[in-house]
């Protein structure tokens, strides 16, 4: 078995009681870079798109300004990178140039000043004409797109420019500072970038929520970037009476990703692009009823390819004991299941915003709490507390702030850290 990437496919439980009714059960399926691709990743084309209208004055762009100059640091000298910056007007601070003198680059970042309004639509053309000048296959070509107030251009200027984006094959990262910017626009531009269809959320924008995280969200948009495999497609193929439900990506993001992926009984997820940091998949899975016996429900597979060399297939059986004794069936995957808790707290929380949206305040707050309750025991503290605030805040006003929304939408789909591939079975 190849080193380059370490695959594993396994259910939330190894035996379910002989019942004479249907079951659910959960299958997780991750994908993690090895040793072959630990130190390594395809070279970058890259535009920084940043916004620096007057409300970036002051703390927020000291702050974006030293963020950027640490991930030109990071840069190697075949990496492409352009710097942008727009308001009233775009300006192209650096084009599209190989990032060798990184102190020159570092130096025209300490140049960004304050100035007037947030015209988006020219900027993001600009970014797009940097980067498709670079444009090539064993490239990883982006466009971060930084804002933190509403566009002050028509919005469809914007979504035409996203669109060209998607159709060159140039996809958009958001990043969104504050509680002014409009979450659900910048959301829609990145979809339209990845040519995902109308309701379909792809989720790759960052927020930014207070002017001393924007370092560390940065870094963890430029991590994004490092892609170690591509044309990355996971298939699960189920024998007869399985029916799968429902199918979450759970990194390097929590996404309902069900629509499209689903057909009978094969379940076939398009990845594309892997991370460095890997991905993985969580099936939930109806089993029919059956007798007592091991049996093989289903068989994962996943293919991939790597710059210069040959596609990859690497396949596993999913075997599954159905029995009538306690002492087997009542065993769990306790990595599976904080996984399922996981995805369980995100839906809490995006169903709560969508019952208090449509004015439902009673039942939007018990799910909140619910939620709450969930993190609490993930250990996610942090989470908890905001989300608790937020329950107080809906059940004495009626809403939810707007941090809160855009916390939920973004911050709440937290990244599954996945398993040291020396412990993958």
């Amino acid at each position: 078995m190849t080193t380059a990437l370490q695959f594993s496919s396994l259910c939330n439980r190894g035996a379910v009681p002989a019942l004479n009714q249907p079951q659910l059960i959960y299958v997780l399926t991750e994908l993690i870079p090895g040793q072959a691709m630990a130190n390594v990743r395809m070279p970058l084309n890259f535009a920084l798109v940043l916004d620096r209208s007057g409300s970036m004055a002051g703390e927020k762009l000291r702050n974006v300004k030293a963020a950027v100059k640490n991930i030109i640091n990071q840069l190697d000298p075949s990496d492409i990178v352009s710097l942008i910056t727009f308001e009233t007007r775009t300006q192209l601070l650096a084009q599209a140039q190989p990032a060798q003198d990184k102190a020159a680059l570092q130096r025209l970042v300490d140049k960004i000043d304050d100035g007037g309004g947030t015209v988006m639509a020219p900027a993001i053309y600009e970014g797009i004409r940097q980067v498709s000048a670079y444009y090539t296959p064993d490239r990883i070509s982006r466009i971060i797109l930084l804002t933190d107030g509403e566009a002050t251009d028509k919005e469809d200027d914007s979504r035409i420019q996203a669109d060209q984006a998607g159709s060159m094959g140039l996809p958009i990262i958001g990043m969104g500072f504050g509680k002014d910017w409009k979450e659900d626009f910048i959301t829609e531009l990145v979809d339209r970038s990845q040519l995902l269809p109308p309701g379909t959320r792809g989720g790759n924008v960052a927020f930014i929520r207070k002017p001393d995280e924007a370092t560390r969200v940065f870094d963890e948009v430029f991590q994004s970037m490092h892609i170690v495999a591509q044309n990355v497609v996971t298939n699960l193929r189920m024998v007869q009476g399985l029916e799968a439900r429902r199918v979450w990506q759970v990194a390097p993001m929590i996404r309902d990703i069900s629509m499209g992926t689903i057909q009978g009984r094969a379940v076939t997820v398009q990845a594309g692009d892997l991370e460095q940091g890997g991905a993985a998949y969580l099936y939930e899975i109806m089993l029919p009823p059956r007798p007592e016996g091991q049996v093989r429900i289903a068989q994962t597979d996943v293919t991939y390819s790597i710059p210069q060399a040959p596609p990859e297939r690497m396949a596993a059986d999913l075997v599954l004991s159905f029995t009538n004794d306690p002492a087997q069936y009542n065993q769990y995957n306790g990595r599976v299941m904080n996984i399922v808790e996981k995805v369980q707290a995100f839906k809490l929380q995006t169903m709560a915003l969508s019952e208090a949206e449509a004015g439902n305040v009673g039942s939007a707050t018990r799910k909140l709490r619910a939620a709450v309750t969930i993190l609490l025991n993930q250990g996610d503290a942090e989470l908890a507390q905001q989300m608790s605030q937020e329950a107080d805040r809906l059940e004495q006003s009626g809403q939810i702030s707007s941090e809160g929304k855009k916390t939920i939408k973004l911050t709440s789909r937290k990244t599954v850290k996945l398993s040291d591939p020396e412990n993958l079975p």
